[in-house]
């Protein structure tokens, strides 16, 4: 799990996450000034459907860090914490919004979401909440993961596995070490013994010698229990850090890195088969929009993965 104990108890690296994570689910945003209860907002701007319109709407956006409150403990976000719902109600309207949105690293208590109920049905703002669970969901997403690896640098990183059930059968997220790994296997079969023969995989390809700015990065596996082997997706990501004047090539070819891998081989003790698909990518490391995990990579992933 995300420990967003991490964020600093003053709230803005929350405000700056959630920023964030915006821009990266494409809405824009922008700071307001002050807000009704002496905060700083955001204006979240949502793109309409356009089969509707392509009428947007704007959502003032009230965050609130509580991770840190009763010496650790956390505790819920309360109406207090938010001002009274004609203050809501005032800052909508004082933003030209039309909706409010408290997004929280712990939890509204039910008594402040009764009231948000309240004020979308009788005051005809529409009302949402982001709190922890929600964040943590949208991070551990392919677009989401670059910003919780930026804001979470220990948690993200942590070498246990986390495994995230899709919306989809046999198909799930797995991350462990910093790796977004998309894993699935086939119907009727197993996952949860084979994470050790998967980390067992991991740990050679950790293994291997790679000059400074190149860098392996699992993307899928899939897991074929009938005819026992893993299939493997791979990108080999190089490209010239910042400071470096010369580039350098990668150091073997594909067919030396696969067999490095122990393609279309029994390597380890479990008997299983492995398959390796490696695609070589030459990466700008200097680009602003560069992303190791760039959700475009994780687009070119055959549809059962």
């Amino acid at each position: 799990m995300l420990d967003f104990h991490e964020l600093p108890q003053d709230g803005e690296a929350l405000e700056q996450l959630v920023r964030e994570l915006a821009l990266t689910l494409d809405y824009r945003v922008r700071w307001s000034g002050r807000g009704a209860d002496g905060g700083r907002d955001l204006i979240l701007e949502e793109s309409g459907d356009a089969v509707l319109g392509a009428k947007t709407r704007h959502w003032v956006v009230s965050c609130k860090h509580m991770a840190h409150a009763k010496d650790g403990a956390g505790r819920s976000v309360n109406g207090e914490d938010v001002g009274a719902a004609g203050g809501i109600v005032d800052a909508v309207s004082q933003h030209d919004a039309t909706g409010f949105l408290l997004v929280c690293s712990t939890q509204p208590s039910s008594a402040l979401v009764t009231r948000l109920e309240s004020i979308e049905r009788t005051r005809g703002v529409h009302t949402h909440i982001w709190d922890g669970v929600e964040l943590e969901r949208m991070l551990t997403s392919p677009r989401g993961w670059a910003v919780a690896q930026r804001f979470f640098p220990l948690s993200a990183e942590a070498s246990e596995w986390r495994v995230f059930a899709t919306g989809e059968p046999n198909r799930f997220i797995g991350i462990t070490r910093g790796f977004y790994i998309r894993i699935s296997n086939r119907h009727g079969s197993g996952l949860g013994y084979q994470l050790d023969s998967i980390t067992q995989r991991l740990d050679k390809v950790a293994s291997i010698g790679l000059p400074v700015g190149h860098e392996i990065r699992p993307r899928g596996v899939f897991y074929d229990d009938k005819h026992g082997s893993f299939v493997w997706y791979l990108d080999y990501l190089y490209g010239t850090p910042g400071w470096q004047p010369m580039e350098i090539e990668p150091p073997m070819n594909e067919y030396a890195l696969l067999k490095r891998l122990g393609n279309d081989t029994v390597t380890y003790d479990d008997g299983q088969f492995d398959n390796y698909e490696v695609s070589f990518r030459k990466v700008d490391r200097g680009h602003d929009a560069y992303d190791a995990d760039h959700y475009r990579y994780y687009e070119c992933l055959p549809r059962y993965v």
